[in-house]
């Protein structure tokens, strides 16, 4: 077997683990809190996540692709050091504000006042996330698929799963009724940010205790990792219009029970997306040296093996999600069946993004990173405009139905981009 095979098996493995935590993290919530409560936490989890690629700030691929092509060498360490600090002077300001304006927000935005505590205690997880997940991208470039997969998601959904489950078990089981449940979304949204912050600690722990790395910032001003990041940066915050923006708005137009069903549709949805997550922490750097040494029939070759494998995989799992919705969405819990039709929706939506292959990464990989953000710049805020409308007259139905528009077109528009600069279709 090849290398190559070997290293996406274990990539396979490690990613359904970790798309298996998500989905539990998700299911434990909602049958623990019930649909009200578990709308608030997991509204705030989607948030947080919106956030915490916002505020990588454009940084993941340029780190994936310096240290993916030169190793630990002192200017791919130099890039990501000064990358870690510029999201530390981003996102701590922020987190300080919001935590401090976290009942007009709740109130004024989102007509959900009770939200503010659990805002509050995930502004502390926001910097930790945003600052491990970045180191991910270090370990990816390497091509240490297991710590990639543990500082993307794993380890925080699992360790997050673990806490709440503890004191589930306990309240249910020991405690006899003596004490009221101590289990609420404020609560849920303490043990994420401890969690978050531990995750946080073991991989700066991790990463510079290897041989030859160490944490120094010669300039702040990084005039090569700013152009390179910037352009990456407005294309990921376009994606993020594309992947978050429907339940974002939604919040402020919905109850928060439909909030619940919403968002664990999102989340069952993107089970499929995990095959393409694991491909492309295979290929990605296989990318970016791919094109340095200008072996462009070497990545149409493996752009075209990897979509069809992905497709093979993926197209089960949809079936399921399509043919037995409300049996999926009823591991929930009870009432989450109504949230069957927003589940067909979003699997739509989520098997165009995998049946396309990996454009971004092909395009990112490859110095296309403008045409990236043109088709993200297009795609972005189509999503806003469709979810402010849809959602407005169908509520969560039209939040998902503009959240599945905005992924198929941006991940239709890149390939086509693909097409037209790299000369191939991936899907071929």
């Amino acid at each position: 077997m090849s290398p190559l095979l070997i290293k996406t098996a274990i990539a396979g493995l490690v990613k359904a683990s970790a798309a298996v935590v998500a989905f539990v993290l998700t299911a434990v919530v909602a049958r623990a809190l019930g649909a009200a409560e578990s709308g608030l936490f997991l509204f705030g989890f989607s948030l947080l996540s919106a956030l915490s690629v916002f505020f990588r700030l454009g940084l993941d691929n340029v780190v994936l692709r310096f240290i993916g092509a030169e190793g630990t060498s002192e200017v791919a360490q130099q890039k990501l050091n000064t990358g870690l600090l510029w999201i530390v002077l981003a996102v701590v300001p922020f987190c300080g504000l919001t935590a401090l304006l976290a009942d007009p927000i709740s109130e004024l935005i989102f007509n959900k006042p009770e939200l503010a505590p659990v805002l509050r205690w995930l502004m502390l997880a926001l910097p930790a996330m945003a600052l491990f997940m970045l180191l991910a991208m270090g370990f990816q470039g390497q091509h240490r698929v297991i710590l990639t997969t543990i500082y993307q998601n794993l380890g925080l959904s699992a360790l997050f799963v673990a806490a709440f489950s503890a004191i589930f078990v306990y309240e249910k089981y020991y405690s006899a009724g003596l004490i009221a449940s101590w289990l609420n979304a404020e609560n849920a949204a303490m043990i994420y940010a401890l969690s978050a912050v531990v995750v946080c600690s073991s991989a700066f722990g991790l990463w510079y205790s290897q041989t030859g790395v160490t944490f120094s910032i010669g300039k702040l001003r990084d005039s090569e990792l700013w152009s390179a990041s910037s352009n990456l940066w407005a294309a990921s915050c376009m994606s993020l219009a594309v992947l978050w923006s429907g339940i974002l708005i939604a919040g402020a137009y919905v109850s928060s029970e439909d909030l619940a069903y919403l968002t664990a549709a999102q989340r069952t949805a993107t089970l499929t997306s995990f095959v393409l997550m694991v491909v492309n922490m295979v290929v990605a750097p296989r990318y970016a040296r791919l094109w340095k040494e200008g072996n462009v029939a070497q990545i149409q070759k493996l752009a075209k093996w990897s979509t069809r494998g992905m497709i093979a995989i993926v197209l089960p799992v949809v079936a399921v999600m399509i043919v037995f919705p409300e049996f999926v969405m009823g591991l929930f819990g009870k009432g989450f069946e109504q949230g069957a039709l927003l589940l067909t929706i979003m699997a739509i939506g989520q098997f165009i993004n995998v049946a396309t292959g990996s454009v971004g990464y092909l395009l990112n990989m490859s110095g296309h990173e403008k045409d990236f953000r043109r088709v993200t710049f297009f795609a972005g805020p189509l999503t806003i405009i469709l979810a402010l409308a849809f959602t407005h007259y169908w509520g969560a139905l039209g939040a998902a139905s503009a959240t599945a528009i905005g992924l198929s077109v941006q991940n239709l528009l890149a390939l086509a981009m693909v097409k037209k600069r790299l000369g191939f279709w991936p899907i071929g």
